[in-house]
């Protein structure tokens, strides 16, 4: 272990890899957020298996779980140089030479970095990402829209603000207000410093857009915003979809999304989600990612339209993506699809949705409250009574009492950033 980094053993259950019959697989995960530990979720749920930690600090939601067996907790610097975890991921694999590493995280920058350096990581070491062109490509949404018009799959009207020549016009948008704008390289934007930035921008006027113009050319944005018709309703949908190495789809779950976080650094992410079964939405995604010759783990956001009943897909993220849970939740674990295909070589089928299933963050008990009146917050709250919810962090195997406690006091904190924040959803 490092001189930067210090360990913990923690009181778990679960076995650890190559003991009783587990797969001779290291999780090792690299996120310390409600995402970190639904990947080591997974993993504990389907083989038993604890996970090892590669983190900047130490956080309740990970670090307090019995499911990882030893943390690795390197020190603020890592936040922002995350060569630190990449070499810290070398150091680990190198200590278990007989087992077979699988780095685990849904940040981009690691994403990106695990691709470009896998050939340096160990030979032990399986990452479960595409090529780093390939990243780069679909994550470009200019690009997935072009994809998806070849694939014969409907996206929203876009129009392309170019700031690499200067300040672009906001008279390239030529479709009625409001609109939604984003950037079409989230991991440029990302690095940006301005006021008010947010993961997308709703803009109602010409005025409005005017000033996003200005504020992104002065901060010194450099990249591509993509205006787009902003579609009427709210019927917004997500896939979690798997493409084995052999170009067979193995999993694929949808959901619509009926809140999403109001805070504006978290602006979009779903925070409660109804998971059914959607045909019409997975064949379009397949057709997606086979057009895209993509492998792996994604996820695509959509929306159905309420004028025609058409689904328009928006981007993919060429990763689990943070809601991943909602796909383990309601059967079909994200962690069997790795180890099946990447690890024994025999990609294997997810189950068919047996039930609908509510995934939250925020407490069954407030969705009434915060869910307005109709057919959707009735079937959450059948669902709800028939035991059909999941929350990532409320796991029955967690046996540490203080990330008990945490997961609890999370999911009220969380829902009071809504009181007084307009419902929102939709993008």
């Amino acid at each position: 272990m490092s001189s930067t980094a210090a360990a913990k053993v923690a009181p778990a259950r679960g076995r650890t890899p190559g003991e009783g019959g587990t797969p001779p697989v290291l999780p090792v995960v690299l996120d310390f957020t409600l995402s970190g530990y639904a990947l080591a979720r997974a993993l504990h749920e389907r083989y038993d298996l604890t996970s090892v930690a590669i983190v900047p600090l130490h956080t309740p939601a990970v670090g307090d779980s019995s499911l990882f067996h030893e943390m690795r907790v390197l020190g603020h610097e890592a936040l922002t140089n995350h060569q630190l975890v990449m070499d810290e991921l070398v150091r680990v694999a190198a200590a278990h030479p007989n087992l077979t590493v699988i780095p685990l995280t849904n940040n981009d920058s690691y994403v990106q970095m695990l691709s470009a350096q896998r050939d340096s990581l160990g030979a032990n070491v399986v990452v479960p990402h595409e090529s780093p062109e390939m990243l780069v490509r679909i994550s470009d949404k200019n690009h997935f829209n072009a994809v998806c018009a070849e694939a014969g799959v409907l996206t929203p009207g876009t129009a392309v603000l170019d700031f690499g020549a200067g300040r672009p016009s906001a008279a390239e948008v030529t479709f009625p207000f409001p609109i939604i704008v984003k950037p079409a390289d989230s991991a440029l934007h990302n690095k940006l410093t301005m006021q008010g930035k947010r993961k997308l921008y709703e803009i109602d006027d010409s005025a409005a857009l005017e000033d996003l113009i200005d504020r992104l050319h002065a901060a010194g944005f450099s990249g591509e915003m993509l205006a787009q018709d902003r579609i009427p309703g709210d019927d917004i949908l997500s896939v979690t979809i798997y493409r084995a190495r052999n170009g067979e789809v193995t999993l694929a779950r949808t959901s619509k999304v009926l809140l999403q976080d109001p805070r504006p650094a978290y602006l979009g992410i779903p925070d409660v989600q109804v998971v059914q079964d959607m045909p019409d939405v997975v064949d379009a995604s397949v057709r997606i990612l086979e057009t895209a010759d993509y492998y792996g783990f994604a996820n695509l956001d959509a929306i159905r339209d309420p004028r025609d009943g058409s689904v328009k897909f928006f981007e993919v993220n060429p990763r689990y993506g943070r809601n991943c849970y909602y796909a383990t939740g309601s059967g079909a674990n994200i962690a069997e699809q790795l180890v099946t295909d990447l690890v024994e070589g025999r990609p294997m089928a997810a189950p068919a949705l047996e039930n609908e299933l509510v995934y939250t963050v925020l407490p069954p008990r407030a969705l009434q409250r915060l869910l307005p009146e109709g057919s959707d917050r009735s079937l959450v709250e059948c669902l709800v009574k028939a035991g059909h919810w999941a929350d990532p962090l409320k796991y029955g195997g967690e046996r540490n009492p203080k990330h008990k406690a945490y997961a609890h006091a999370a999911a009220w904190h969380h829902a009071r950033a809504y009181r007084g924040a307009p419902r929102v959803i939709g993008g």
